[in-house]
């Protein structure tokens, strides 16, 4: 008996603040409801400052400008974000050196800056990401109710876990393997580390091609069990990815579409899902980003980014029944 093909995933286009100066969006929960957080970097002329801002796709939230990011170098940082104790909010940043990157944390309330690399000073780190799931939140932090762990790629070739120390001091890195971005997911009965690797062709956008491939892994991080390729080796630029209860929704930019993919539970199958660009150009999206609450997914992607034209688009479905 055939299965029913599932309906599409639909965009439609949300207000974005600041847009023709949108570079990056991020979804965060708080208070159980979806946060579109895009940000905006004004390069120039000095000072550089790079703006992040909210827009609650639920009704509940913050909006309007929740940080600023004061920057040396006009370069476009990478950044994540994490909801801390309270509803407040706690930001990861690269942070442009010239020759090499260091990453801070951010508290979006006080504004108070935490390197997370000084151990490494000459190293250069990347694509800094919160660990994601329940569990990074049982990680020492470097301040009560301030998310822990964050995944970052060193040198443009190895994915690590920087598990922040108890009392401030120095990060210690769990390596994850090769790897050109990383998110990595807490669970049950370990991580899950979902890795592009780099692969031949032309970047676009500032981001070097790649196939995603995803890995359980032990308490320390290291490998427990075979990769999936929940694409194959398609190409992919940008991804992005969340947990859905046991299983795994994940978002990744290629040359021509937007590459959905749902898995239910660890061991199964990885089903790609059907996407309805709204009359979108799907090779001018950039930034995915995904979250899950209560079984809903959250996908957004902005389109023609820093043009006079960029707009987010967002699309949200049920995992239950599937989409």
């Amino acid at each position: 008996m055939n299965e029913t093909p599932p309906p599409p995933v639909a965009l439609s286009p949300a207000a974005l603040p600041d847009a023709p100066l949108a570079d990056t969006l991020r979804l965060v929960a708080l208070d159980g409801a979806p946060v579109l957080l895009a940000s905006s970097t004004h390069s120039a002329a000095p000072p550089h400052r790079t703006d992040i801002w909210a827009l609650p796709l639920a009704g509940r939230g913050p909006s309007g400008a929740v940080a600023t990011i004061p920057q040396l170098l006009p370069a476009l940082p990478r950044w994540d974000a994490a909801a801390a104790d309270g509803g407040a909010l706690s930001f990861v940043v690269e942070v442009a050196g010239g020759a090499v990157n260091a990453l801070v944390r951010l508290d979006g309330a006080s504004g108070l800056r935490t390197s997370l690399t000084a151990h490494r000073p000459f190293a250069s780190f990347s694509g800094p990401r919160f660990v994601r799931g329940a569990a990074a939140g049982s990680l020492p932090a470097p301040s009560p109710g301030a998310p822990g762990a964050v995944s970052a790629v060193v040198d443009n070739a190895t994915a690590v876990v920087l598990e922040p120390a108890a009392a401030g001091g120095a990060s210690t890195e769990r390596p994850l393997g090769e790897c050109i971005d990383v998110v990595v997911l807490a669970g049950s009965p370990g991580p899950t580390a979902v890795c592009k690797r780099v692969a031949p062709g032309a970047s676009r956008g500032g981001a070097l091609p790649g196939t995603v491939r995803v890995s359980a892994r032990d308490a320390a991080y290291g490998p427990a069990g075979a990769e999936d390729a929940p694409f194959g080796d398609r190409r992919v630029f940008e991804l992005d990815a969340d947990r859905a209860g046991g299983g795994l929704v994940i978002v990744a930019t290629s040359a021509a579409h937007l590459l959905v993919a749902h898995r239910p539970a660890p061991g199964a199958a990885f089903r790609v899902l059907p996407v309805d660009a709204g009359g979108a150009d799907p090779a001018t999206f950039s930034a995915p980003c995904v979250l899950v609450t209560d079984r809903t997914v959250t996908l957004a992607v902005l389109s023609k980014a820093r043009t006079p034209d960029a707009r987010a688009l967002v699309a949200t479905w049920p995992l239950d029944p599937p989409p």
